[in-house]
């Protein structure tokens, strides 16, 4: 009979986020269980149950799980791989770089550019940030007053390259 106590709950939720996680990374990577667990030197079948949170892994399974991902243990067991991983690495790198708000602006603005994300308050509105000089771009500038586009394509020009 299971507890239904909080900390149960947590502790099940926990298994099943890392589940999850285990199997992204081995789809990630092109593996199918069969090899994954060959590399893991665990059975398929308890690769299965490790897969749908049905077996808590021991921590010598975790590093044997971490090595055959080639991931370390810290990343195996990150909650939010896109959001709150990436969100501590760009603060990290903006303190360990002691980017000035307009170094971060500018950042924003080439993310923007890059990816097409929008803004969030407190940042510099879209319609304010500057605009390529290539007639008819209006899409945000990376640097030298144009587009990562046309930036890049004056590189390579400028660079004796053929365009792309």
């Amino acid at each position: 009979m299971r507890s239904s106590s909080p900390s149960a709950q947590d502790a099940s939720g926990h298994l099943q986020g890392l589940a999850r996680r285990i199997r992204a990374l081995r789809e990630r990577r092109g593996l199918k269980q069969e090899d994954f667990a060959e590399r893991c030197g665990i059975s398929v079948s308890f690769t299965s149950l490790l897969e749908r949170g049905e077996r808590s892994p021991s921590y010598e399974t975790l590093v044997q799980v971490a090595a055959a991902l080639g991931v370390s243990l810290a990343e195996l067991f990150r909650v939010d791989e896109d959001e709150v991983a990436g969100a501590h690495r760009l603060v990290d790198f903006a303190r360990e770089h002691r980017l000035t708000r307009a170094e971060v602006d500018r950042l924003l603005a080439v993310a923007e550019a890059m990816f097409g994300s929008g803004r969030t308050s407190g940042e510099v509105p879209a319609e304010e940030a500057p605009r390529c000089k290539e007639p008819g771009c209006e899409r945000p500038v990376l640097a030298r007053e144009l587009c990562v586009a046309h930036y890049h394509r004056a590189r390579r020009a400028k660079a004796g390259r053929p365009p792309d």
